[in-house]
């Protein structure tokens, strides 16, 4: 598919690059032919000022001195009123069957092109009265235009040489920029496609389970509810664990394409840091694990309260998830460098270094997480993410083998309510002493 796509980007730009400059040559072509033809005629209309100051026309026949102001390859030709032809200056620049081709019959004076053969002339007529004379005579200018067909010639030989050679140097820049272009388009593709099969592989499991269940059930058509009720308990959690995993999937899906708009208010991080170790507690003490919390009051946070709480629900849930009976969970929030500062740390089994890299990475999980007894799908830390980055904030995770893990969180400090307060002295940490 990618090959398609590059070689059709490829074509693409190639065709553009030559419609481009071939626009671009045919305006230089022509703006050059214009300039060429209209400096030729305007040497022609000065060389013509020139001679209607000059002495009689038949003492330069006599003497052959054209112009010696000006070094122009221009001939004159001379007929009288009766179209009679009197001469030509340089003599012998033309045959006389050549020369009359070049009386127009018309009065006009305008500047002409004479095409004979193959070569072509700017000739310019006019009538001319000598000033010792009152009988006109016809004055015709040449001036051959090979010198300007030579340099149109090899204008447009150069034109069309870096047209093709453009052309040819543009493929192979076409094939790498395209190749540049579609490594993001590519490693998208290669996610999406991975991201469907996680999904799927997770969802196959879920879905068996469901159903063989189900058979179990119509099996023993006459059986009561409390008889099944094993197989029923089964099948709610499989189809709670789907409808998260579901909310999950949708949540990044919704991320990726921008469509979740986030609102953003002031929150107060402290409280809700307390609450959820509250809730959390209750859980932890079934397990003999200990939650402690090290607050700085008041702690507040520009964001989307309820973005906030799912994110430090998930970091919670991970710690109680990976944290040994009879361990330890520390959450810490400060102000610190200007920023917000959240701090999850539990004693639990920990996470390899080699895996630290790839925390993030949706679907993923570490060898010692891979059950689904605990209901991890591998999409929290993707989720908590996406969180804190669309707050302008950073997330990074430190691990120790048998040691545990800390999750530090680092938000912008936004909220004008803080500075006052400082100004107030009233800012005070869990201890109730002034900061």
């Amino acid at each position: 598919m990618f090959t398609n796509i590059r070689r059709r980007l490829v074509i693409l730009n190639t065709v553009v690059f030559l419609l481009v400059f071939s626009i671009l040559g045919t305006w230089l072509y022509i703006h050059m032919q214009y300039q060429l033809y209209h400096d030729t005629d305007e040497v022609m209309v000065q060389a013509q000022k020139r001679f209607q100051f000059s002495r009689n026309p038949a003492e330069l026949l006599q003497s052959n001195d054209l112009d010696p102001e000006h070094d122009e390859k221009i001939i004159y030709l001379f007929w009288s009123a009766q179209n009679v032809f009197l001469g030509q200056m340089p003599r012998q620049s033309f045959p006389l069957e050549v020369a009359s081709l070049f009386k127009d019959q018309s009065s006009a004076q305008t500047i002409q092109t004479v095409s004979i053969g193959d070569r072509s002339y700017r000739a310019l007529q006019f009538m001319y009265t000598p000033k010792h004379s009152n009988t006109p005579i016809i004055v015709c200018l040449i001036k051959s235009l090979q010198d300007v067909q030579r340099t149109l010639h090899s204008l447009m030989w150069d034109i069309t040489a870096g047209i093709v050679i453009g052309g040819i140097i543009f493929v192979f820049a076409g094939i790498f920029l395209a190749g540049r272009a579609l490594v993001p388009i590519r490693n998208s593709w290669e996610k999406q496609q991975r991201f469907v099969a996680d999904a799927s592989h997770e969802m196959r499991t879920p879905t068996a389970i469901i159903h063989a269940q189900t058979e179990m059930l119509l099996r023993h058509p006459t059986h009561s509810i409390e008889e099944e009720s094993p197989h029923i308990a089964v099948i709610l959690k499989e189809s709670k664990w789907m409808g998260r995993l579901l909310e999950d999937l949708l949540t990044l899906a919704r991320s990726d394409s921008n469509q979740l708009q986030i609102a953003p208010s002031s929150i107060e991080l402290d409280s809700l840091l307390r609450e959820l170790a509250e809730q959390f507690r209750l859980l932890a003490d079934t397990k003999g694990i200990n939650i402690q919390t090290d607050l700085q009051e008041p702690l507040l946070l520009w964001g989307d309260g309820g973005r906030v709480r799912q994110l430090l629900t998930i970091l919670l849930d991970n710690a109680l998830k990976y944290t040994l009976p009879n361990g330890q969970i520390k959450v810490a929030g400060r102000y610190q460098n200007h920023s917000v500062y959240i701090s999850v740390s539990d004693s639990g089994c920990g996470i390899p270094e080699a895996e630290l890299p790839h925390v993030f990475d949706r679907f993923y999980r570490g060898d010692k997480a891979r059950s689904r007894t605990e209901g991890g799908a591998g999409l929290g830390l993707s989720i908590a993410q996406w969180i804190v980055e669309v707050h302008g904030g950073s997330i990074r995770v430190h691990s120790e083998i048998n040691k545990g893990t800390q999750v530090e969180l680092f938000s912008p400090e936004r909220n004008s309510k803080r500075t006052k307060k400082r100004q107030d002295g009233t800012l005070k940490n869990g201890n109730g002493t002034n900061v």
